[in-house]
């Protein structure tokens, strides 16, 4: 059994199990539940990452925001001045922008987007070849997708892996390779391929003894780690993908 590692929680907010040990009483009284939350951050917040790209990288005037889940990036792309259209396979209620009920293999729209987004999409998509064709037909100047970096060479020697390998809804995960490959095939040009999510190191902290000693260990891996005293640029859990039609 390999050991799932995630990449650094981004959620601002919620104290992580290493906020939460810079009081005391949390060696004592664990912070069960703000840790499970912040294990699965995404899913509360958005990516400083995916941010970065949208505001980086998107073009145009309209823009479709694939997966858009709680809308975090397509309410960005507003801020952004762009017309935003939202497509998911279950929408969420509260949202602020057009949304269509749709799978990445079947979008119902006639149109192509000046910039289509498909942040963690593609991995989930039964039928690989259609959703590719789509996401080329969907994008008349740019595309921006992320999938999970199938390549853990580095982790399988200590029995690790990234979180993402564990996740039973994945259909297919990616290496950079493949995924350029594949991208090429369906009509693109890759402007920049990029692996990002530095993968926390905090798991160090799971082997000190006296146990209560643990959170304090913690904290200290992960400052270092935002310091860039350990980190390593080859270990990233997500591969992003800026696009163009050719």
């Amino acid at each position: 059994m390999r050991i799932p590692l995630f990449a650094d929680s981004p959620l601002e907010g919620w104290p992580s199990m290493d906020r939460c040990s810079r009081v005391f009483q949390s060696v004592v009284q664990p912070c069960s539940i703000l840790a499970s939350r912040d294990a699965f951050w995404w899913q509360y917040a958005p990516s400083p990452v995916k941010l970065r790209y949208l505001q980086k990288y998107a073009v145009g005037r309209t823009a479709l925001d694939i997966g858009t889940g709680r809308g975090f990036y397509a309410q960005m792309l507003q801020r952004l001045g762009y017309q935003v259209i939202g497509v998911d396979l279950r929408p969420q209620a509260g949202v602020v922008f057009p949304l269509s009920q749709a799978r990445l293999s079947a979008v119902p729209f006639a149109h192509p987007f000046d910039t289509v987004v498909a942040f963690d999409v593609l991995e989930h998509e039964p039928n690989e070849a259609a959703a590719l064709g789509e996401l080329r037909r969907l994008t008349r100047q740019r595309l921006l997708l992320s999938v999970p970096n199938a390549d853990d060479s580095l982790l399988l020697p200590y029995n690790l892996t990234y979180k993402h390998h564990v996740d039973k809804t994945h259909q297919r995960e990616y290496t950079a390779e493949e995924l350029q490959a594949k991208l090429e095939q369906a009509g693109f040009q890759i402007f920049l391929l990029q692996a990002e999510g530095p993968v926390n190191p905090a798991i160090v902290a799971e082997f000190v003894r006296p146990r209560w000693l643990r959170p304090v260990m913690r904290l200290g891996v992960r400052t270092l780690h935002r310091l860039k005293v350990l980190d390593n640029p080859a270990l990233r859990a997500d591969l992003y993908v800026v696009a163009e039609p050719r």
